[in-house]
């Protein structure tokens, strides 16, 4: 009974942003997590978008988030929303965001009939970092395992998680407010328990890890996109950032995701774009704030992925 109260609500919720919608769990009896919601465009569709949520961050709440979804599928796409695992509950200490959602993709592409070559994947937040990670990966194995994309975007991901984790030690340390260190002091504990310690004590597991990593040659993993159009989103408020979090800038996001881009520009990559969209960053209920879903245009993305999927 739990389970079908469950998917009524989702199913109401998401009715007005899509007609054709879709609520799939993939364990039995668990309604919490390891689910996706999907929307289908009503005629034939023209791609797979893949779009991972941040922290703790629900389907339903990525629509309140952006209209990215509802946009993409009015324009002709498949638009897929996983919610592999309850981070607020779990700790991901076995890399099963990852694996879930590369069991995943290769049915998705046999179900709602994907073309060819039209394979999108991003997210906000931790999904962006994971959108990333998981495209690195495939490029880096090319095997019938991976489902390599087309493109890949991530809307202020934290890329580099040993800059993350000293990020978090710095919130510690300045206690700037009771909210921030006590997501510091959260986030180091479950660093801990997923990598097995501090970067210095496990410095090759950070490297593995982080989509980007400013101390290794080419920039670790991100040298694996070199030949995939790239987009990454920032809102560069430091304004903000200052009068808000008292920030310094080597423990932002944008610094990740400059590093990111810069290398990728110098691999040769003519497509690795980094997206500003200054004071664009608004929670769903309207509260300022840099790190929002919201930086990203939706009308504009969708003609940036139109200009390289349907070019012919």
């Amino acid at each position: 009974m739990k389970l079908i109260m469950a998917a009524c609500i989702l199913i109401c919720s998401i009715s007005v942003y899509c007609q054709n919608s879709e609520i799939i769990y993939l364990s039995k009896n668990d309604s919490a997590q390891n689910y996706y919601m999907a929307l289908r465009p009503d005629s034939s569709s023209k791609g797979l978008l893949i779009i991972l949520g941040g922290f703790c961050t629900t389907p339903v709440e990525i629509l309140e988030e952006t209209e990215l979804p509802d946009k993409a599928c009015k324009a002709g796409y498949t638009v897929v929303m996983p919610y592999f695992l309850n981070d607020c509950d779990s700790i991901d200490r076995e890399n099963i965001y990852i694996k879930r959602l590369t069991g995943l993709l290769p049915g998705l592409i046999e179900k709602y009939k994907i073309p060819e070559q039209k394979f999108i994947i991003g997210g906000h937040s931790i999904g962006g970092l994971r959108a990333l990670h998981y495209a690195e990966m495939a490029c880096k194995n090319n095997t019938d395992s991976y489902l390599r994309p087309n493109l890949v975007f991530g809307v202020d991901p934290p890329l580099d998680l040993k800059r993350l984790w000293n990020s978090f030690e710095y919130g510690l340390k300045i206690s700037f407010s009771k909210a921030s260190s006590g997501e510091s002091q959260e986030q180091l504990r479950r660093f801990k328990i997923m990598y097995g310690g501090s970067p210095e004590q496990v410095p090759g597991k950070y490297e593995e890890m982080s989509a980007y990593y400013a101390d290794a040659k080419d920039g670790g993993n991100i040298k694996y996109l070199e030949k995939i159009p790239v987009r990454l989103y920032c809102d560069p408020d430091i304004r903000w950032w200052i009068d808000n979090r008292r920030a310094r800038l080597e423990y932002l996001n944008i610094t990740d995701l400059v590093g990111a881009i810069s290398q990728l520009l110098l691999l040769g990559n003519k497509n690795a774009e980094l997206i500003t969209a200054l004071g664009k960053g608004f929670w769903s209920n309207g509260q300022r704030h840099p790190h929002a879903f919201s930086i990203l245009d939706a009308d504009e993305f969708i003609g940036w992925i139109n200009s390289f999927l349907n070019k012919n």
